[in-house]
């Protein structure tokens, strides 16, 4: 006990490290400031490099000529009775919600944002996604869980056309 007490005793009195201690908090505040600073810059540069990489990867996918192909096809023969369909007609559907799934795929991992998917794709998205219902409806009796991301996908992109 005579140890501690003399051990305690033997510390500095707070008045004499008080404005050490003050500029030592000081400087810890402006270090955790310049590092808060330089984490957020950080964020934005990704950010930002995001959205570059999901331009150029949404471009690739929506603007190849074959799926600009489909999609007439699509557009042409949408409302027609599934069970009347050709083989051709329904692999163009197929190929045309393969394009999309890979692009809601994209999305559904992070690597692709719905602000930049709505500006590019937006509207022939939803407008597409709407003449496809159906089949995928059809689709989804043989495995349910079809192009639920590409669903995910127009349902992301229509709130931020909505201002949600």
């Amino acid at each position: 006990m005579e140890i501690a007490k003399g051990l305690w005793q033997s510390l500095p009195k707070i008045e004499d490290i008080e404005p050490y201690a003050t500029t030592f908090a000081a400087f810890a505040i402006i270090w955790i400031v310049i590092q808060t600073f330089l984490q957020r810059r950080s964020v934005r540069a990704d950010e930002a490099r995001l959205a570059r990489e999901s331009a150029v990867f949404v471009h690739s996918v929506f603007a190849a000529e074959d799926f600009r192909v489909l999609r007439k096809t699509v557009g042409a023969k949408h409302e027609q009775p599934i069970d009347r369909m050709s083989d051709d007609t329904k692999s163009a559907f197929r190929a045309v919600l393969h394009n999309y799934g890979l692009g809601a795929l994209a999305f559904a991992e992070g690597g692709v944002n719905a602000r930049v998917v709505e500006s590019y794709w937006g509207s022939i998205l939803v407008k597409d996604w709407q003449r496809l219902e159906g089949f995928v409806e059809h689709e989804r009796l043989q495995n349910p869980v079809l192009h639920q991301n590409t669903e995910a996908m127009v349902a992301a992109v229509e709130k931020v056309r909505n201002g949600k």
